[in-house]
């Protein structure tokens, strides 16, 4: 992207999708802090990202009914790393529902275990603002105690293995 922006052969126009790319990419890297938002549960109450207190937390974004969300709920729920680490107090899942259709998201709240965090994006922030690439749903995040990106755009596999190695 960076020698897109830089090359000659592209007039501005054509270099503002690479430039968009580029400060998305830029956004959330591994070895830096996670950007906080505010979600809201069902309930009505709110909460912040930074705010949660855990070793670690997987911030999983998604969309309710989503076929590939529905398998990394069960791959998740299945883990037995991830599920060990949720029993000690040592991970907090925060999933969120980054759109506004939150009838639809109502409707699949039992899809969702019920020790994980399961709020959306009320304002719609994190799609408006692009706080965070969500190119691909879901999008899974594993974060260290200070918000800090340990693993992104990964899988839950691949968060298993993680927490399996940390142990």
């Amino acid at each position: 992207l960076d020698a897109m922006l830089a090359s000659s052969l592209l007039n501005d126009t054509e270099k503002v999708r690479p430039k968009a790319r580029r400060e998305l990419a830029q956004k959330n890297r591994l070895g830096t802090k996670a950007i906080d938002f505010t979600y809201t549960l069902a309930t009505g109450k709110t909460g912040s990202l930074h705010a949660l207190k855990a070793p670690y937390t997987l911030l999983f974004i998604s969309n309710p009914g989503c076929y590939a969300c529905i398998e990394t709920i069960d791959a998740l729920k299945n883990a037995p790393a991830i599920g060990r680490a949720l029993s000690a107090k040592q991970l907090q899942i925060l999933s969120i529902y980054p759109d506004e259709e939150l009838d639809e998201w109502k409707r699949h709240l039992t899809d969702y275990p019920a020790d994980w965090i399961n709020g959306y994006d009320r304002n719609q922030v994190i799609k408006m603002q692009n706080l965070y690439d969500l190119k691909a749903i879901p999008t899974l995040y594993l974060l260290s105690k200070d918000k800090t990106v340990l693993l992104k755009d990964v899988t839950a596999m691949d968060i298993e293995q993680f927490l399996d190695s940390s142990k």
